[in-house]
């Protein structure tokens, strides 16, 4: 008959998780992609990024960001499910019917540990192969195209001001009128101003060029007067080389497999950093059990800024630690375990303070 019951408070708790946490983790990806997607879209008005490459970062990006937000989005889940429970007094009934803390922890873990291992293999396997197709889709969007994000009616510019150009307005069929171009080569500032333009590829080289027809081109060295004015029918201005870059993968790109035979203290650091994602998995589930304790007439609010602040206080050591591991401040076995192991020491204060001491003392009193 117990194990029946038990089987109904596990099916309870992981019923109530499970569509919390796809509530909190839908909510946090809305917040975080939308800003993510204002920063790339600004980068394609700068003409920084193409809008085919815009796209295939988005998806990059959220799948990012679903593995990043997993500990936070458990920590709320958690939380506010529990929240939920002490303020409507179902965790009064369920204490009463003899279900202790130790049973709350048993259906808290039965929903993380699949979540653990799944996290495990995402932060060390998906990751680095995630972070390595955006930096293709970046290495190829810059070496094939060099002009992006041309407007009519405005200045744009490219190659880090190398090239301004201006179009006063552009046909259906990307035929250009009114065209303006400035731009740097070997010291001398050309200007070259045209009444039409088009852009075309060399088949052979791969490099782009804008076509200009029936204009006046102005060249020199600014500060000196000899100038050099050419009228000509047509001229091509290189906007864009084609180059063979090479994609030279940094330490957030390599596998794990490179990174475990590294010995560098950067190296160091990013593998501790992927096995402290479904780590803290783990630590938060252990510390939110007794910080979601609130009383029936009290709010859940206070105990919600108290997750938050301590998430925030673990993140900051966190990334403190990434910065003492490459400095070489603190060894590599020390590492970021010890925020982990200070969440679970508070979690176990938090827990005696929780059950009183003198029920602890009696309890183990009673095992041995």
């Amino acid at each position: 008959m117990s194990v029946f019951k038990l089987k109904i408070i596990d099916r309870l708790f992981i019923t109530q998780l499970s569509k919390m946490m796809l509530g909190v983790m839908t909510v946090l990806m809305v917040i975080l992609l939308s800003q993510r997607l204002v920063r790339l879209f600004s980068k394609v008005t700068a003409g920084e990024l193409s809008t085919e490459a815009v796209w295939s970062l988005i998806t990059f990006n959220m799948l990012l960001l679903m593995i990043k937000i997993l500990p936070v989005a458990l920590l709320l889940s958690i939380l506010l499910v529990l929240g939920r429970m002490y303020r409507d007094q179902e965790m009064t009934a369920l204490f009463s019917a003899g279900v202790g803390l130790s049973r709350i922890y048993r259906a808290v873990f039965l929903f993380v540990t699949p979540l653990f291992v799944i996290t495990l293999y995402l932060s060390l396997m998906v990751t680095p192969m995630l972070m390595q197709e955006i930096e293709r889709v970046k290495t190829s969007d810059e070496s094939s195209l060099d002009i992006r994000g041309i407007a009519e009616g405005r200045f744009n510019e490219f190659s880090r001001g190398d090239l301004v150009f201006y179009v006063e307005k552009i046909t259906d069929d990307d035929k250009m009128h009114n065209v303006f171009i400035q731009n740097r080569q070997h010291g001398k500032l050309g200007i070259t101003a045209s009444k039409s333009g088009e852009i075309k590829v060399d088949p052979e080289t791969g490099d782009r060029f804008i076509i200009l027809s029936d204009g006046r081109r102005y060249e020199g060295v600014p500060g000196q007067a000899n100038y050099k004015v050419t009228k000509f029918k047509q001229y091509g201005v290189v906007v864009a080389e084609k180059s063979d870059a090479v994609l030279n993968f940094g330490t957030k790109e390599k596998s794990t497999l490179e990174l475990m035979s590294m010995d560098s203290p950067r190296a160091v650091s990013e593998l501790q950093k992927r096995w402290s994602l479904p780590l803290a998995l783990l630590t938060f589930a252990i510390l939110v059990v007794p910080i979601s304790r609130v009383s029936p007439r009290a709010g859940m609010y206070g105990n919600l800024l108290m997750a938050l602040l301590i998430y925030v206080i673990f993140e900051n050591f966190m990334n403190l630690s990434h910065s003492w591991l490459v400095k070489g401040v603190i060894p590599a076995w020390l590492g970021v375990w010890w925020v982990h192991l200070a969440m679970i020491g508070l979690a176990a204060v938090m827990v005696v303070r929780m059950l009183g001491f003198s029920y602890i003392k009696k309890t183990l009193l009673l095992k041995k």
